[in-house]
């Protein structure tokens, strides 16, 4: 099986009009996109795709079927869209044994950096079906800043519900059941957040709106949050299996980076480790995910 890619390696190219000059070099490519990100950004492509397959949900049968209704002579399979499309793309490219470039419309979650496919059945994750690394990420500001405000800074959201695993082990720790946080083990996620306490603020403009500098700050955060994730099994952080959990109880998707956010303030909540530290000084409604307030300290 191919390796993944580690987050870090990936290219991210960043810049205005990057959609239109870039797709002028595409040659003969499909489309994995959703209706939305479509209507956003069909006008800024250099020439029409030769198919366009649109992603409805994450079941294993549909991805194969949209996969095999497009056609197989081509060049270059290239995912538009938020997480669910870009996962698509990937299962896509490794059907049709293309290669592939991701083009987020929102700098939302991790699915633009990581080259996993999952095997879903329904709404639950059963297996992995490939790997798939892209030639190379391209986030052109002036489609992502159309997006709604939400829909970007949730990846932020997907970034500091990493608190949930601090959480966690604090809490065992504090009940006897496992040693205490080793901090060599969180420094660097304390790092992470508290960078980007500080840096997504600044990047606004005078209005408080969003700015090409802060989406950059985004998807730095979460290409960077791989590196930085307490990865220990006395920090499992179920912040992300209570967005799946939900999921299938809602029978619906939500915006991932604001669910798995909701999840690690429930699970700080309940481990009594200071959830005011992610509603008081990091999330926030407004945003979805980071509120230029106070920078709020972290325990490690």
């Amino acid at each position: 099986m191919i390796e993944a890619k580690l987050a870090r390696d990936y290219d991210i190219r960043f810049g205005h009009g990057l959609l239109k000059s870039d797709s002028a070099k595409w040659g003969r490519y499909v489309v994995i996109t959703t209706p939305s990100a479509w209507a956003a950004t069909k006008d800024e492509l250099d020439h029409e795709p030769a198919g366009i397959g649109i992603n409805e949900w994450l079941d294993r049968t549909h991805l194969i079927e949209v996969s095999d209704s497009l056609p197989d002579d081509i060049d270059l399979v290239v995912g538009l869209g938020a997480g669910r499309a870009l996962d698509h793309a990937k299962l896509v490219a490794h059907r049709k044994g293309k290669p592939l470039v991701q083009v987020p419309t929102v700098v939302s979650t991790g699915a633009i950096i990581h080259g996993f496919v999952a095997d879903w059945d329904g709404r639950q994750i059963i297996g992995q079906l490939a790997v798939v690394n892209c030639e190379y990420v391209l986030v052109d500001y002036d489609v992502v800043l159309r997006a709604p405000e939400r829909l970007n800074t949730a990846g932020l959201g997907d970034v500091l519900c990493g608190y949930a695993g601090l959480s966690e082990w604090r809490h065992n720790a504090e009940l006897g059941k496992t040693d205490p946080v080793d901090a060599s083990k969180t420094a660097r996620s304390i790092a992470l957040y508290d960078q980007i306490v500080t840096d997504f603020p600044a990047s606004l403009d005078e209005g408080g709106e969003l700015t090409p500098t802060s989406v950059k700050v985004i998807m730095s955060a979460v290409q960077a949050r791989d590196d930085a994730l307490v990865k220990d099994e006395r920090a499992p952080g179920a912040d992300h299996a209570f967005c799946f959990v939900v999921e299938i109880a809602n029978d619906k998707y939500w915006i991932h980076g604001e669910m798995c956010a909701l999840g690690a303030v429930i699970i700080a909540w309940r481990t009594q480790q200071n959830p005011e530290t992610l509603t008081g000084g990091w999330i926030d409604a407004k945003f979805g995910g980071v509120l230029p307030m106070s920078k709020s300290p972290v325990r490690s």
